[in-house]
């Protein structure tokens, strides 16, 4: 029989608040080098873009000013378009593939290592850490795109702030919108890629298949209008021409776009169409998860 002096074994249930989930994300995310180096390549390749692209409207305007001064031709403000647009073509190109990458890994790296066994076991409320991983990744989209897009347009201005055919005003609501929404599709299509990620489980399958749906789907989708659209479509072909629009990326792309292109849908509708396909993605991934071994 123990005696009352013996030491009695105290057992306290933890409790893991979603606060202390979202910081175990946070330390997962920001404690791998891969991550910080896919970070680093986001930012640099997308200013290196968008520099190359400011050095190059910067060329071509000093050679068409000085065709147009040889006919008498005084230069158009804004004939060669807006900055800001160019800015986010820059960010686009590269950066968000590399993002797109990084937004797959976040869930994928867990499976393929057997760390998710870990974390499922320490904090069994599944949809709690899927939506700690949403947490972080939309900080660190925004953080990286805002500074892609700042970087950007500021080292770009250096070469064309005397321009008169680039269109380089910042604070029009038209240039606040294309590089403000380009910041809000980027964190839409992350969390599409990362919903893909989490419902697919595969590293290879889930960069695949988000890469597919962000990059190779719109060129699909252009061959094919491009081959529809010649003459004026009708019927089926203007249903399939019509219907392409509401594509992630095609309708996500909509609110980088100075005039609207489409009659369907404007800049906002188009990046709430993106944003109906991540939530889309989002609640498969909560499903699968859910319901599914780890």
């Amino acid at each position: 029989m123990m005696s009352e002096s013996a030491a009695v074994a105290v057992h306290r249930r933890y409790k893991l608040s979603f606060l202390k989930t979202l910081r175990s994300e946070w330390i997962k995310l920001f404690t791998l080098r891969s991550s910080w180096w896919l970070m680093v390549i986001t930012i640099v390749t997308s200013i290196g873009f968008s520099v190359f692209m400011a050095f190059m409207l910067y060329y071509n305007e000093n050679y068409m000013a000085d065709v147009l001064a040889q006919n008498g031709v005084p230069r158009e403000p804004g004939a060669m378009g807006m900055w800001s647009q160019a800015v986010v073509q820059g960010c686009g190109m590269t950066g968000q593939l590399v993002f797109v990458i990084l937004s797959v890994l976040i869930i994928t790296n867990e499976y393929s290592s057997g760390m998710i066994r870990s974390t499922m076991t320490v904090a069994p409320r599944r949809i709690r850490v899927l939506i700690a991983k949403m947490f972080v990744i939309i900080f660190t989209a925004i953080l990286v795109f805002a500074i892609s897009v700042a970087g950007s347009w500021g080292l770009g201005y250096l070469f064309l702030r005397d321009s008169v055919m680039v269109d380089t005003t910042l604070t029009s609501l038209v240039s606040l919108r294309i590089l403000g929404g380009f910041v809000l599709e980027m964190v839409l299509v992350s969390l599409m890629c990362f919903g893909l990620g989490a419902w697919i489980r595969s590293t290879a399958g889930g960069i695949g298949a988000a890469v597919f749906v962000v990059m190779l789907l719109p060129l699909i989708r252009q061959m094919i209008v491009g081959f529809l659209a010649n003459p004026e479509p009708t019927g089926w072909r203007k249903w399939l021409v019509d219907g392409s629009l509401f594509l992630p990326t095609i309708a996500g792309g909509l609110i980088t776009e100075v005039e609207p292109s489409s009659s369907l849908l404007g800049p906002w509708e188009g990046l709430g169409v993106l944003g109906g396909w991540a939530l889309l993605a989002i609640i498969i991934a909560f499903i699968a998860t859910a319901r599914r071994d780890v």
